[in-house]
């Protein structure tokens, strides 16, 4: 089982990516394509208001702990290996051996296999180093891109939420996805 309050960030590499675990140097780099509203498309956040508060934002997720101290918060920029980030992925790993996943790929990089990449590459990280066993994620019911990545990596939809959110005027429904990681390859 994990022991969060040693558990030290590392980078990871793929045959493209370097992630990095995320710091606040990096806000200056997403802040631009964070700032495309079409990116929110089908989440409830709205973009960072300023590069200060963006900033501000990564500092907190720098402590990679809650502050509770309940859930540890695993961050990683997704860097090509041309220099260029491509994306955030995240992780919040709980005690009991589950993980609820998130990413943020930038619209220049959609559907060109980086996002499969880096979350695998996360995935197993936080199974091997990390020994979750559990990965987590809800999704949009109208984000057919992230539904195709998930079910792509191997998550299987384990319910649907009406009504699971309402946010720029509409309602919006979602589906539970889930992986065991030891099925992960």
């Amino acid at each position: 089982m994990l022991k969060f309050d040693d558990y030290a960030p590392v980078a990871l590499r793929t045959p493209r990516l370097t992630l990095e675990p995320l710091q606040s140097a990096h806000a200056a780099e997403t802040f631009e394509p964070l700032s495309n509203r079409d990116h929110y498309a089908f989440i409830p956040q709205d973009p960072p208001a300023s590069l200060q508060v963006l900033r501000e934002r990564y500092e907190r997720l720098e402590t990679r702990r809650s502050p509770n101290g309940h859930e540890l918060w695993l961050n990683w920029a997704a860097r090509l290996h041309s220099g260029t980030v491509a994306g955030v992925v995240q992780a919040t790993c709980y005690r009991d051996g589950r993980v609820a996943i998130a990413y943020e790929l930038f619209a220049p990089f959609q559907g060109k296999g980086v996002a499969t990449e880096a979350l695998r590459a996360m995935l197993l990280h936080l199974r091997d180093a990390a020994h979750m066993t559990t990965a987590t994620a809800l999704v949009d019911t109208r984000n057919a891109k992230s539904i195709a990545l998930l079910e792509r990596l191997g998550f299987a939809r384990t319910r649907f939420i009406k009504e699971a959110a309402f946010f720029k005027g509409a309602t919006s429904d979602e589906y539970g996805y889930e992986l065991d990681l030891a099925r992960l390859s």
